[in-house]
């Protein structure tokens, strides 16, 4: 059990940061998030900083025990929430029975807070003699746009990545993730009377169904790829060919080599909306790389399958076909495990939880691990990287 852990005191102060409305697009909100968790490093003797990447978001909060050395372990989490302002008040923190309550308490918020925890209680014989860093970005919830050079550039540098988002409700962890491309297309024609002049016409919404057709041959799920088109409007009335049209696109691979079929169809696509005379115009609204095996990562993995045996700890890995910032951190080489955090469910809905029991659990779970990698000198190996984005 992990030394020294006051289990009140993170209740308190698990309280105190998920009742602060810390959406996306609320600057204000995750900067008083990074600022709680900067205190707690502080506390702690890690050197930290809010660096700026836009006025759209909040800060990135970096704190690190060794700023100009490679990095041991790089822990990664995030202040932001799905949640619109005004969700906090409307459902506060709660305890009911043995779970957590509250927006955000599962993704990530509790996960957050949980590294601070971990980095607190690790001996500091062993602490000590780690170059640790800590991330914890404002805008996770939507693609990591203004933070991923941030997150990049500290990755480059990294022996091993703990990405603390918040294991599955079974307690199983990620070592894969689709990589995503999501884009927003706008189809510009010309509108005519659809019954006395539809040959004058140039339909957008004809030629955003037959986007649709075509992007739709790309599907394989056996090979882990997926296309979506998410969301249509278009067009005005039933009697005037449209003008306007637009969709959003969702494209998920697993293979980084499948992104190139993608872009391949994109520009076939671009040509026959010439060809038809319909302007287009896209916007890139979500981009990530797949989470892919790196070497090291099954190394990784069986540190943490080893202690979980040891401490009677059920520990698995599974593929995910979702995102999170381990993505970057694998495209440039970096063994790294994913929702390694506390255990719940319902993310993203008004029945988030966390399981009580699972804060202790993972906190000397985790504890362990660093050990046990220690132990077998795994931080004693080169951090070199080459990308393989």
């Amino acid at each position: 059990m992990a030394m020294g852990f006051d289990r009140n005191q993170y209740l308190r102060e698990l309280e105190t940061i998920v009742n602060i409305d810390s959406g996306s697009r609320n600057p204000a909100g995750t900067r008083e998030v990074a600022a709680f968790l900067e205190e707690k490093y502080r506390q702690q003797g890690f050197l930290t900083e809010l660096v700026s990447v836009g006025p759209e978001v909040g800060p990135v909060l970096v704190a690190t025990n060794a700023p100009d050395e490679p990095i041991d372990l790089l822990f990664i989490g995030h202040t932001d929430t799905v949640f619109l302002d005004g969700e906090a008040s409307r459902r506060p923190f709660t305890i009911e029975g043995e779970r957590l309550y509250g927006p955000g308490v599962y993704d990530m918020k509790g996960c957050s807070l949980l590294t601070a925890y971990l980095l607190e209680n690790l001996p500091e014989e062993l602490r000590g003699n780690l170059n640790i860093c800590v991330i914890h970005n404002p805008d996770e919830e939507i693609s990591s746009f203004y933070s991923r050079e941030v997150i990049i550039e500290k990755a480059k540098t990294a022996k091993f990545a703990f990405v603390m988002e918040p294991s599955s409700a079974d307690g199983s962890m990620i070592k894969e993730r689709k990589g995503i491309e999501k884009l927003k297309i706008h189809f510009k024609g010309r509108p005519s009377h659809a019954g006395d002049a539809p040959q004058e016409g140039r339909s957008a919404i004809n030629e955003l169904a037959h986007w649709i057709v075509r992007m739709n041959t790309l599907i394989d799920y056996a090979a882990g790829v997926s296309v979506n088109a998410g969301t249509i409007q278009g067009g005005s009335v039933p009697n005037v060919v449209p003008e306007h049209a637009q969709m959003e696109l969702d494209y998920r691979y697993s293979n980084p080599a499948d992104v190139t079929a993608f872009f391949d169809m994109l520009e076939e696509l671009q040509a026959h909306a010439a060809k038809m005379e319909i302007g287009i115009d896209i916007d890139v609204i979500g981009k990530r790389p797949p989470m892919v095996d790196v070497p090291g990562a099954k190394e990784l993995r069986s540190v943490f399958e080893d202690v979980g045996k040891r401490m009677d700890t059920v520990v698995s890995f599974k593929k995910s076909g979702g995102v999170s910032d381990a993505n970057f951190t694998t495209s440039v080489g970096v063994p790294t495990v994913c929702s390694i955090g506390l255990i719940g469910g319902a993310f993203h809905t008004d029945h988030e939880y966390v399981e009580l029991d699972s804060i202790q659990q993972r906190l000397d779970l985790l504890t362990a691990v660093i050990k046990e990698m220690s132990r077998r000198e795994m931080f004693c190996e080169s951090a070199d990287r080459i990308s393989i984005s």
